[in-house]
């Protein structure tokens, strides 16, 4: 847990002597996680801190921890950074164990043992408590011996004297030695002398030596201070203001926090700051603030602040500071409202009363009578005047004077100049009231203004005469009073400040050089008075925009003032006609902070400015300055993670990696080592990936998943939060192409294209010589069909021409031969005619004889129906054979008639050929359908055409 409890190392410029301690940053276990109990701090080059903790070394970079185990893992007691090797080495000491580590280039902290250059000694029991370095020399003391390490040689010296050392300590380039229950040394070199006796320390073992001034400071553990001249030897007793406290306390750790101051650690009762001159500046304990009394060890860092270690915890002293608080212990003085500071008194104006600071109690005493809410508490002309729920009330005394003509709940006052007399205005809960001196020259009050009743809780006056009085929850009044002022003569009330803003938002009045100054919390204004209205206050809003939620405004010279805020208190300065913010004070870092909306301001002298809290108040010392070595923005650490194998991997932080695509998924952390209460962000920007600024997480890490191929450069800086640059940084790396993309890839995707294409081009051609092949075996296959048809059709046309011809020359036969065969039948009636002629006697017998010689001899010897027959079946493909096998009871007569229909003559045609009648050919046709067993719907000369 955080706590902030308060500052300065100066005197009060009170007389009272008001303590005023500095911030004090507590860290748990709840924020290092590791152990309790912590032993040693120590700072290195890079500004980070290192604590010697029970579980091994924390780092702090002032936002993470970081704990480095030893190898036995145990605690480490002790601890030394030298920043004077090329490679810083953090030695440190622990329980029979001592080394060192040491950041390897990817910033991971390596432990390097020294034990086993131990020789002829065994170490039992031993734990390493103190190191120091002389020249090349570290000093390991244990409380049986010490080793003297030689970085030059890397060797390693085993010392074991009789008494036993307790302490080492190095001042200035000396080193000295405290032995158990003896006397204190100096080294010389080769060994320890005697430099003080026991008896000379009042019996006492010294437990620090610090040089001021070529003047030793021995702190012994319960004896007090002494002041030792090392030139004379001179040894004297230094008094302090804790003298009583140290003799009854174990002193622990002392360390030096400046020029003249140091700081005394104890066992007990936490923390003292003194003086050389022995006066106390502050005490910090488990009261006020500091998280565990047994300081166990203490550390001075390079912007000298204070560093402890503790039984519990560590506490981070904010010494370098300007900011200082006070809260009394002794009483619970609740909500501070206001503050006054006159010469010797300090006043607090709180929600449970009137508050005074006791000298002689050395603590807040509330003063009688005033135990009422209370709003404001101010002077003047050595007149103290307070406003409270009940009224209003002069201080006289530390005693209350009432004013019981005053109404009811004083919110705010001033003093002003209406009608050339000065005039005290006060707001309360219903009306204003005016103060005026009296005879005597003292503030009185007089009367209420006339005629006006709000809930006022501000009021101001501009240069024009105007008194500007704000609403507690909204608007604002522009009034002017005549000149007896007692009445209101004019009276405006502005609901808002201009038409777009929301009628109920309150309006905050103030004052800013000489001028009026409101705000709603979007936007500034102004009161032009030429215009005689509100108008946008041109310089704030450009250059301020962001303290526009302001409450109030409180100078504190010309050139410089407090803005308060709702929940920050913001220091602006004005230089070179700007407006710029010098400073803030978050309420998130006070330990008690006011309430949102309830801070305020008290300015001493233009140098110290003092702040309402809850239950205290705190300091802002305008005179600090910040030391001149802010801290650099490092690369802490890169990590890869690599999808193939599901591992993270460190990089390198020095120098240019170059990395693979299989690990293109990044993290970077960065570290910026600054331990003020001040808040600053880290920015990235990635150049060829980035459109913008990106910020860091809490943690100052930034990721990159997966990145593609290329060259880049990462550009980091820290922004305060005034938006001010105060360190930049480049990274540059490189993601490699994946293998598929490498050069020897591509090259092998152009011999492959190469061959790919070169295949194609071959098969191409292959293809067109196949087409064009295809295309011309078509062409010739077709030409062919071509002539095959052409063939085809000319065989086809031969043969039907030879078959026309063939039907023709059988028409022919046929007609012939029936002629042949009729003329034949003809013959042999005519023969048979005359035989019948002969017998009868109408022919002689020899001319019937003759006649029948003749006509024998004109009879054919062979049968001429046979040889048609034969011929009809060789043009006709056996037409008669394969009939007279399908249908054998075919007659000739029959066959002769199928004969002529194949050859497809019509029946008159048959008629005439046979010697027949047309319906006797009918009646053939008809007996031949009975005998071919032919339908009705059938065709007899189709039939008989593709009879085969």
């Amino acid at each position: 847990m955080l706590l902030l409890v308060a500052t300065a190392i100066c005197k009060l410029c009170l007389a009272q002597e008001v303590s005023f301690v500095p911030p004090v940053f507590n860290y748990t276990t709840h924020n290092y996680r590791a152990g309790n109990q912590n032993w040693a701090v120590a700072q290195g080059r890079d500004r980070v801190i290192y604590v010697g903790n029970e579980h091994g070394l924390l780092s702090f970079d002032g936002v993470n921890w970081q704990l480095n185990p030893l190898p036995n893992h145990l605690s480490v007691k002790s601890l030394f950074i030298d920043h004077t090797s090329p490679e810083e080495r953090i030695y440190v000491g622990s329980f029979e164990e001592f080394g060192y580590f040491q950041k390897n280039g990817k910033n991971e902290l390596c432990y390097h043992s020294l034990k086993p250059l131990i020789r002829e000694f065994t170490l039992y029991n031993d734990e390493v408590w103190t190191i120091h370095k002389l020249g090349s020399k570290l000093f390991f003391q244990t409380f049986s011996s010490y080793f003297v390490y030689d970085e030059s040689d890397n060797t390693l010296k085993t010392e074991k004297p009789f008494p036993a050392p307790l302490y080492f300590f190095k001042a200035g380039e000396e080193l000295y030695a405290q032995f158990i229950d003896d006397h204190f040394y100096r080294y010389d070199g080769k060994q320890f002398q005697l430099l003080l006796t026991r008896e000379r320390l009042n019996n006492d073992h010294v437990v620090s030596v610090l040089l001021f001034n070529n003047i030793l400071l021995l702190t012994t553990e319960r004896s007090g201070i002494f002041s030792l001249d090392p030139a004379t030897g001179e040894l004297i007793r230094l008094a302090t203001e804790v003298d009583r406290e140290l003799q009854s306390e174990t002193v622990n750790r002392v360390t030096r926090l400046s020029d003249s101051v140091m700081v005394i650690g104890t066992l007990k009762h936490g923390l003292y700051a003194l003086r050389t001159d022995g006066t106390l500046l502050w005490q910090l304990n488990r009261n006020n603030g500091l998280y565990n009394n047994t300081i166990l060890g203490l550390f001075t860092d390079d912007d000298s602040n204070l560093w402890a270690a503790l039984d519990n915890g560590i506490s981070h002293i904010r010494t370098h500071s300007p900011l200082s608080f006070f809260e009394p212990k002794n009483i619970h003085i609740g909500m501070v409202e206001d503050i006054l500071i006159r010469q010797e008194e300090l006043y607090l104006a709180t929600n449970q009363g009137i508050y005074t600071y006791d000298n002689q109690r050395q603590g807040m005493s509330q003063l009688p009578d005033f135990n009422i809410q209370s709003w404001f508490i101010r002077e003047f002309d050595n007149q103290i005047i307070t406003g409270n729920n009940s009224g209003t009330a002069f201080v006289v005394n530390n005693r209350k004077k009432e004013l019981p003509e005053t109404g009811t709940g004083g919110t705010d006052i001033r003093a002003m100049r209406v009608h050339n007399r000065e005039i005290l205005l006060e707001s309360t809960y219903t009306s204003l009231q005016v103060y005026l001196r009296n005879s005597s020259g003292q503030w009185s009050y007089s009367h209420k203004v006339e005629d006006f009743f709000d809930l006022i809780n501000q009021v101001e006056l501009d240069h024009a005469g105007n008194i500007w009085a704000g609403h507690m929850y909204k608007g604002v009044y522009r009034l002017r009073l005549d000149e007896a002022l007692r009445k209101v003569v004019q009276q405006e009330f502005f609901t808002r400040l201009d038409s777009t803003a929301e009628a109920t938002r309150p309006i905050r009045t103030m004052k800013l050089m000489g001028r009026m100054v409101f705000t709603d919390g979007a936007a500034f204004y102004t009161y032009d008075d030429i215009a005689q209205q509100i108008v946008p206050f041109g310089i704030l809003n450009r250059e301020l925009p962001q303290l526009t939620d302001t409450r109030s405004i409180v100078s504190i010279n010309d050139t410089a003032f407090w803005f308060l805020r709702p929940e920050e208190y913001t220091l602006v300065k004005f230089s070179g006609g700007e407006y710029r913010i010098a400073d803030r004070i978050p309420f998130a870092i006070l330990n008690n902070p006011p309430n949102a909306g309830r801070g305020n301001i008290f300015v001493k002298e233009h140098r110290l400015s003092y702040f309402c809290l809850n239950g205290g108040i705190g300091r802002y010392d305008h005179s600090y300055r910040p030391r001149s070595n802010p801290p650099r923005l490092e690369l802490y650490r890169i990590e890869s993670y690599n999808r193939n194998s599901d591992t993270i991997r460190l990089l390198p932080v020095n120098g240019r990696n170059v990395i693979g695509f299989s690990e293109n998924n990044l993290a970077f952390t960065f570290r910026y080592p600054d331990f003020s209460y001040k808040r600053f962000t880290v920015e990235c920007f990635l150049e060829s990936y980035d459109n913008r600024w990106r910020t860091t997480s809490t943690d100052l890490t930034i990721t990159y998943p997966n990145l593609p191929a290329n060259t880049y450069q990462l550009h980091a800086r820290v922004l305060n939060d005034m938006g001010e640059v105060l360190s930049t940084l480049n990274v540059d790396f490189e993601i490699r192409n994946p293998w598929y993309k490498s050069t020897f890839a591509l090259l092998v995707y152009f011999v492959m294209v190469g061959l790919l294409i070169a295949f194609l081009i071959r098969e191409y051609i292959r293809m067109v010589i196949r087409r064009k092949n295809k295309l011309f075996a078509q062409q010739e296959k077709e030409r062919l069909a071509q002539l095959d048809r052409q063939e085809k059709l000319i065989a086809e046309m031969k043969s039907e021409k030879l078959r026309n011809e063939l039907i023709y020359k059988s028409k022919e036969l046929a007609s012939a031969t029936l002629m042949v065969i009729n003329h034949q039948e003809l013959l042999n009636q005519l023969k048979k005619e005359i035989l019948e002629h002969v017998r009868s006697g109408k022919f002689s017998r020899a001319g019937g004889i003759s006649l029948i010689k003749m006509i024998d001899s004109n009879l054919p010897d062979e049968d001429e129906w046979a040889i048609f027959q034969e011929n009809f079946d060789l043009i006709h493909e056996s037409f008669f054979r394969k009939l007279t096998e399908r249908y054998p009871e075919l007659t000739p007569g029959d066959l002769r008639l199928c004969a002529l229909l194949r050859l497809n003559y019509t029946s008159k045609e048959i008629a005439k050929m046979l010697n027949l009648t047309l319906r006797g050919v009918e009646a053939a046709r008809y007996r031949l359908r009975k005998k071919l067993n032919l339908e009705e719907e059938e065709n007899l000369v189709s039939f008989m055409i593709n009879f085969t």
